[in-house]
């Protein structure tokens, strides 16, 4: 397995991480049986995966809890998210949210913890009203790093994205990546680099591939673009 520093945070992360929500949900949604799924996060565990990322809409943290329950906290980066959709959020919401995913994996902290899906009308709230208290969160050691996940297929142009790295509050971003749209290399990838902030790939493979819905939401403006190579 190879090992990366993920940006600014420092932290040393597999390349590949272990992803909890997606269709499978690592075979809950599948009809995987609990010992099942916590079987699939300890075999990405012993391969050498030490990146696992969840998120309280994924229903998947008590899984993850159970799988990392006897290990060493240092040798598992743990990233997971509070949701955006639904009731608007507050700072009581985010905190209470928090403290539910901490139960759920059993831990006293996460590394990482996002704002899930993040819509550009509703960035600039978010930063106003949320940030703030994710900061005072890590100031509680309750989480080390703070991030934030763009809609993926809602705006494959990486409006919120481009719009967020601007601010110099985000240590992790999760970015939609793959063959059918790079555009987030010279949208995003570039400015986030100049701030050392951590990228995280999302719909890579997923089902951007085998569903034509999916090939068409993650196309974006510009429609496919051959792949070429990184810039230096």
């Amino acid at each position: 397995m190879q090992y990366i520093t993920l940006g600014r945070t420092g932290l040393r992360v597999s390349v590949m991480g272990l992803g909890c929500g997606g269709p499978s949900r690592i075979g809950q949604s599948t009809g995987k049986s609990e010992a099942e799924q916590i079987s699939i996060v300890r075999q990405a565990l012993e391969a050498g995966i030490n990146f696992i990322d969840t998120a309280e809409a994924y229903r998947t943290e008590a899984v993850v809890g159970q799988a990392i329950k006897r290990l060493d906290r240092d040798a598992v980066v743990i990233s997971t998210k509070k949701a955006i959709g639904g009731a608007p959020l507050t700072p009581k919401s985010v905190e209470v949210g928090l403290e539910a995913s901490l139960e759920r994996l059993g831990l006293d902290y996460v590394d990482i913890y996002h704002l899930h899906g993040v819509a550009r009308q509703d960035y600039n709230y978010l930063l106003a009203e949320i940030v703030p208290v994710l900061q005072k969160l890590r100031e509680q050691g309750k989480l080390h790093f703070i991030g934030i996940t763009e809609q993926g297929r809602a705006d494959p142009g990486h409006m919120m994205l481009q719009r967020a790295v601007q601010d110099d509050v985000w240590d992790v971003m999760m970015v939609m990546f793959n063959i059918l749209n790079q555009s987030a290399r010279e949208r995003v990838l570039v400015s986030a680099k100049e701030k050392n902030i951590g990228i995280l790939v999302m719909f890579a493979v997923r089902l951007a591939l085998s569903r034509q819905r999916s090939r068409r939401g993650c196309q974006g403006d510009r429609g496919w673009r051959p792949p070429h190579p990184w810039r230096r």
